[in-house]
């Protein structure tokens, strides 16, 4: 099982860049994909990571998802304002997507709109994800704070996505596996009756 590497990610961005002949920012906008009624994923990142959200978004797309990020399907929106239009805009395109997946990154707790995005998601959706980025070294994740209570994403032997329910730990530090604890993204997607977020069983709590 792999989690996605920062260096693997990054570079997949500058060689998209470098066969272009462009800069990144440039890749960012020629990569826009013709707009869509209905979307796999609405990608939720901070355009601090411009570099990080093109090798991810080329990812997802040669995964054969059809994948929404606003700084490259909808260049002409502001995002960097909080504004009651850019705010409907946001909510109107993540009503037509069917999971959201947070790209967490070292920057993403500085973004103005993540954090709304994932609750929005949540409350009005459902399927939320979380897609971390690991640096070089580590070999583990676990969601900071309000992160840890939705699933992640790993890819399986196969390179194919999956989704991996959080480990459970009471107040005493006990850690509870509950199986099965991952399941395909294709299926996570599909089967809305389970989220595979952490449960509450008895004193049990995340």
């Amino acid at each position: 099982m792999a989690f996605l590497r920062d260096s693997d990610i990054r570079a997949r961005a500058q060689n998209r860049a470098k066969r272009e002949g462009v800069t990144i920012e440039e890749a960012m906008r020629r990569a826009s994909q013709r707009r869509h009624s209905r979307y796999d994923i609405f990608l939720s990142q901070t355009i601090r990571d411009a570099e990080v959200v093109l090798g991810v978004y080329d990812y997802l797309i040669d995964k054969g998802f059809i994948v929404f990020c606003d700084w490259i399907d909808a260049p002409d929106s502001d995002q960097n304002e909080v504004t009651p239009a850019n705010a409907a805009f946001i909510r109107k395109t993540m009503n037509t997507c069917d999971t959201l997946l947070f790209l967490d990154t070292e920057t993403a707790d500085q973004s103005l709109w993540m954090c709304w995005e994932l609750g929005w998601f949540d409350g009005r959706r459902g399927p939320v994800g979380i897609l971390p980025i690991l640096k070089s070294g580590e070999s583990f994740y676990r969601g900071r704070e309000f992160l840890g209570l939705y699933p992640y994403v790993e890819e399986n032997d196969d390179g194919e996505l999956k989704i991996v329910r959080p480990v459970v730990a009471n107040p005493n530090g006990m850690m509870l596996f509950e199986a099965p604890n991952s399941r395909s993204f294709e299926r996570w997607r599909n089967e809305s009756h389970d989220h595979m977020r952490p449960r509450f069983i008895g004193s049990w709590r995340y």
